[in-house]
């Protein structure tokens, strides 16, 4: 089933409104110094102004801020460490590291103030339809557990990731192949 795309730069929130917020979101607002600019980044800004100011509920997945995380630190490494460190675990192990590292953490507990958990315990994912969705090669296996939450929890997603095209959930974005492909 095909998902309903609104476009966030007309979107109204709701005060009761609990929005699941994806990683490529978080990355536009607390983004790592040497992601270059983005053009979503001021769109995104404003939605999540909107979405505050609305009192609407942004709802965090520990898995996207692991995901958030892991990205932001990769960024800094390639843009920065690469050369010095060509494997990743070396970067990691480095001293370089803790100064990237705790401009993350720092990030995070800003993402986690603003965010509410969300309380669905792992064994009661749909982990099998996951797994099935995910083997058929169109679809990424933290994507379609994203989908599963929202839907059991009856949550809009905010994203800017095209992939998110499928699977019956209301998708807030900016993107413009999202917004054609999910009307």
């Amino acid at each position: 089933m095909k998902n309903k795309a609104y476009d966030l730069s007309s979107y109204s929130f709701g005060s009761d409104e609990q929005i699941l917020v994806d990683t490529n979101v978080w990355l536009y607002l607390f983004p790592a110094p040497t992601d270059p600019s983005n053009r979503f980044a001021n769109q995104y800004s404003t939605a999540f102004s909107n979405l505050v100011s609305a009192q609407a509920q942004p709802v965090l997945d520990p898995m996207v801020l692991s995901e958030y995380l892991n990205r932001y630190i990769r960024i800094e490494w390639k843009g920065n460490y690469k050369s010095r460190y060509p494997e990743f675990k070396d970067f990691r192990n480095s001293s370089d590291f803790s100064a990237i590292a705790s401009a993350a953490e720092t990030f995070a507990k800003r993402i986690l103030s603003f965010s509410q958990i969300h309380s669905i315990p792992a064994n009661e994912l749909d982990l099998n339809q996951a797994l099935a969705d995910f083997s058929t090669g169109g679809v990424d296996f933290n994507d379609a557990l994203l989908v599963d939450i929202c839907k059991q929890r009856n949550l809009k997603l905010m994203t800017n990731d095209g992939d998110f095209q499928d699977g019956g959930i209301e998708v807030l974005t900016t993107n413009p192949k999202l917004l054609r492909a999910c009307p």
